[in-house]
């Protein structure tokens, strides 16, 4: 049957024939121009997917054009050969998709995961092409570019985390042109003043598929909700305001770029306060509320600014760093950004990177804020308030506003081997919301950072928190299958020792060894104190070993570099 065009909300029906699938494209954050399916060579079913505009609106740029997903229905139960063509695509880049499975016809569908890598796409100009075998017992799958995020599931989680004692509140900024609000989640200590404490902001999804920034979100709030030593400090110096998603109603379209205006909210940042766009008046009015002005400041002016992206074509995760501009002038020369903040975002990096794994793996780009147009949140922080010389004057100086864009990308992960998940980026999440207290000056003197890869599935987390004056060291390790044979190695400097005859490596060279007792969970948790010096350098992996006929079959955790300083 040939390739017809259809208004999103209908589905394509392949010709009469009841085995022959059918493509359709009406649930949330589907967006697909056209389809079709015809009989395969060699077996199977060609799919035909043509990408759309965001809401339809062909005078968009074609560079806006990144995002599809669409639902495959009336399946063989017995596995399918899918032959996908996507086509008219407006990136470039070889992304692995995603797909979630459905064994009841597409009445429900389980997890989200990436395809298998055999179906690698192969690209051509501006179509990629890739070949699926369904799984038996697909009755209908849900097919993406990347992992998709809805509205439905935003408020889902939200609604999990609103009752927690340390959720302050969960608000609207405002309404979207369709109706759907802005939410606000703001989280702090209620036990402890606000007085002294720090503020941050965070907001995700202004382009609205970009969807790593929602799940590095859904990690920072829940390690800040966790109830580690680590978060209880950061809660208790901290007042953490988080949008989780600025554009619901490019969400809901299925727009990768823009909201249901068509307008990319990106660029009204070069003038906020001539927006009418909704979602930019609901976010420039709580950060001005946040910040107060020069003249009246707010009691807790926001410090940090985070904008969370995805980028296309850029292999990790990455910051845009301004450029420094000792002559910055707003009216004159309007590039880059005061040396001095330029200072506080590099700053800011290196706390995240040496939290990272991931973001270290990716190399920082210079941005001149977008001049001279400077169409980013950062660019309107930095101009509003960081360059006012009454911003810092006595009597009530107010810190430079640190603000600034962490891109996600939708490749490989932190191993730099498989492709990226959801989880890479909620364990992101976690290392931002550590990050940020190491910045802030809110954790103690260590840094924590993990190194090597993990091998047989081992694996070991850790904080540092500070207990009655004291730094203390915790770690939970978890394995499965459980072995009664593990260990905390602990040494001097990092190493990549064999431990034959398995494939993993010691990666830190034996200096103390100290017995984990796992439970029947195949958990430990440990809590080690750190001695009195005025510093100290410390390489970390947890090990186990299981007995195969007297060979010992190895599991590593990947190693944890520590760093403290008095």
């Amino acid at each position: 049957m040939p390739i017809r065009a259809f208004p999103c909300g209908l589905v394509l029906l392949a010709a009469s024939a009841a085995a022959q699938p059918a493509v359709s494209a009406g649930a949330e954050t589907q967006r697909i121009r056209a389809g079709s399916v015809t009989p395969a060579s060699g077996g199977g079913w060609n799919v035909a997917l043509t990408m759309d505009d965001d809401n339809g609106n062909a005078a968009l740029p074609s560079s806006y054009r990144r995002w599809w997903h669409v639902q495959i229905g009336n399946l063989a139960a017995g596995g399918e050969r899918l032959v996908v063509q996507v086509t008219n695509a407006g990136y470039s880049d070889v992304i692995l998709p995603v797909w979630s499975l459905s064994g009841d016809g597409g009445a429900s569908f389980g997890a989200w995961s990436r395809v298998p890598a055999g179906a690698t796409p192969v690209v051509n100009g501006t179509t990629h092409s890739f070949t699926l075998q369904t799984p038996p017992g697909t009755t209908a799958l849900r097919l993406a570019k990347y992992f998709p995020y809805g509205v439905a599931d935003r408020d889902r989680f939200l609604a999990r985390v609103a009752t927690h004692p340390k959720v302050r509140r969960v608000t609207s900024l405002g309404t979207t042109r369709q109706g759907r609000a802005v939410r606000l989640l703001e989280l702090s200590d209620p036990a402890v003043p606000d007085g002294g404490k720090r503020r941050v902001w965070i907001h995700a999804g202004i382009h609205p598929a970009e969807t790593t920034g929602y799940f590095t979100v859904e990690g920072l709030v829940e390690y800040l909700l966790s109830g580690e030593p680590a978060a209880e400090v950061l809660l208790a110096g901290a007042i953490v305001q988080v949008v989780p998603m600025a554009n619901p109603d490019g969400v809901a379209l299925g727009n990768y770029r823009t909201n249901a205006n068509s307008v990319n909210l990106e660029d009204e940042w070069a003038a906020p306060y001539a927006s009418s766009e909704p979602e930019i008046v609901a976010l420039r009015t709580a950060i001005e509320q946040a910040l107060g002005t020069p003249a009246a400041k707010a009691p807790q002016p926001i410090a940090v600014l985070l904008n969370l992206h995805s980028s296309h074509n850029v292999a990790y995760p990455f910051h845009f760093q301004h450029s420094a501009n000792a002559a910055f002038d707003l009216q004159s020369n309007r590039s880059g950004v005061i040396p001095p903040v330029n200072v506080l975002e590099g700053q800011w990096i290196a706390a995240l990177r040496a939290r990272s794994a991931f973001v270290a793996r990716g190399a920082t780009q210079s941005s001149t804020c977008g001049a001279p147009a400077r169409p980013f949140v950062e660019c309107m922080a930095h101009d509003r308030w960081s360059i006012d010389p009454a911003w810092t004057a006595p009597p009530n100086p107010a810190a430079r506003l640190m603000a600034i864009t962490l891109e996600g990308t939708y490749g490989r992960g932190p191993d730099g081997v498989n492709w990226n998940t959801p989880a890479d980026y909620q364990r992101l999440g976690r290392e931002l919301a550590l990050a940020l207290g190491d910045y802030l000056a809110l954790l103690p003197g260590a840094t924590l950072r993990a190194y090597g890869t993990s091998c047989g599935g081992m694996q070991m987390t850790g904080s540092v928190s500070k207990v009655a004056g004291a730094l203390r060291l915790d770690l939970a390790v978890r394995q499965a299958p459980v072995t009664p044979l593990a260990a905390l190695v602990i040494g001097a400097q990092g190493a990549a020792l064999p431990l034959p005859p398995s494939a993993c490596l010691l990666l830190t060279e034996p200096w103390i060894v100290l017995p984990l007792g796992l439970d029947a969970r195949g958990a430990a948790d440990v809590a080690v104190p750190l001695p009195p010096l005025p510093a100290l350098l410390a390489h970390l992996q947890a090990l186990a070993a299981l007995d195969q006929g007297g060979v010992p079959a190895w599991r590593t955790s990947a190693g944890l570099r520590l760093d403290a300083a008095r």
